[in-house]
């Protein structure tokens, strides 16, 4: 976590990447113009939107924000809602994400295998974008390392706009994959510090959830592991329950195995919970049990003070 308490000399912020990413958004406005389409962003509530919403802003192009609203605690929601009031809330699907897994999903979790809820809300097709920047950046992930500033989705979209895209784009900065036609990642090479940086530079809201975490998104995640989980499952521990709930209404045989161990956890769902919750059933590392210990041991007391025992 960024510590702001302390006195940083923003002249020594790198104004060159800043006005880079700025120059990266007018050119694809740009070409965006030039096919007919809509400038869409892409909106968590997370940092790095924010930057390419004021990016976005600062740059005088005409967008649309958009935030494809899955399973966010009240406090992103929250904090959209009363800092970015222009930003569009959608989902597709209408049942929430525990609903969601009981009633169209027949009770089967989703994983790192088949994260449904990502097709489901984050990337369904009937509400991908055509003309989409997002905040993806090299230094969140390996996967994200071979991503580019600018992503068509196949080569014939690339062949047929290649001099248009030539005109505004290297080479070099080009690829193809992303789900919508055509993509821009304006702050693809930025580093955490920046994104801090220039949020702190430009006085930008905070979002709260980063008191807890290094990330905003979904409560809980079945493609993050437990460390990352746990942090949700302790401020709402009575998630457990609901998605045991999900589970045996979901009309589906009911099967409490962790194949991978031959573990029958019949008697030990809350246990059966957590481990679907590291990666998808993934075994605990010594971090990972002290951690589901201690919020076992507070999820135990409040079954205990609910029954009255």
């Amino acid at each position: 976590m960024r510590d702001y308490s302390g006195g940083i000399d923003m002249n020594l912020f790198n104004e060159e990447i800043e006005q880079q990413a700025i120059e990266r958004i007018q050119k694809f406005a740009k070409i965006a113009r030039a096919m007919g389409f809509e400038v869409c962003l892409g909106f968590s509530g997370g940092k790095d939107s924010q930057v390419c919403y004021d990016l976005c802003k600062r740059s005088g192009i005409d967008f649309k924000a958009y935030f494809n609203h899955c399973f966010e605690s009240n406090i992103t929601i929250r904090f959209i809602r009363e800092n970015y009031p222009d930003v569009i809330y959608r989902r597709v699907v209408k049942e929430g994400f525990i609903r969601n897994i009981r009633i169209n999903h027949r009770g089967f979790f989703p994983s790192v295998q088949s994260a449904y809820c990502c097709k489901d809300y984050k990337h369904n097709p009937e509400s991908a974008d055509d003309c989409s920047i997002v905040g993806v950046r090299k230094a969140e992930s390996a996967k994200r390392r071979a991503r580019t500033t600018f992503e068509a989705k196949n080569k014939t979209v690339m062949k047929r706009n290649k001099s248009l895209f030539n005109d505004y784009f290297e080479d070099r900065c080009q690829s193809i994959g992303t789900t919508g036609i055509i993509q821009l990642k304006p702050i693809i090479d930025w580093t955490d510090t920046d994104v801090w940086d220039y949020i702190k530079k430009y006085n930008l809201p905070v979002n709260t959830e980063y008191k807890t975490s290094k990330r905003v998104g979904c409560i809980v995640c079945p493609k993050a592991d437990f460390a990352s989980n746990s942090i949700g499952l302790m401020r709402y521990p009575k998630l457990i329950d609901a998605f045991i709930l999900a589970k045996e209404k979901g009309g589906s045989k009911i099967d409490w195995m962790i194949t991978s161990e031959n573990l029958d956890c019949e008697d030990n769902k809350p246990y059966y919970i957590c481990r679907w919750l590291n990666h998808s059933f993934m075994p605990f590392t010594k971090k990972q049990e002290v951690l589901y210990e201690k919020f076992r041991e507070k999820y135990d007391n409040i079954k205990r003070n609910k029954d009255g025992k």
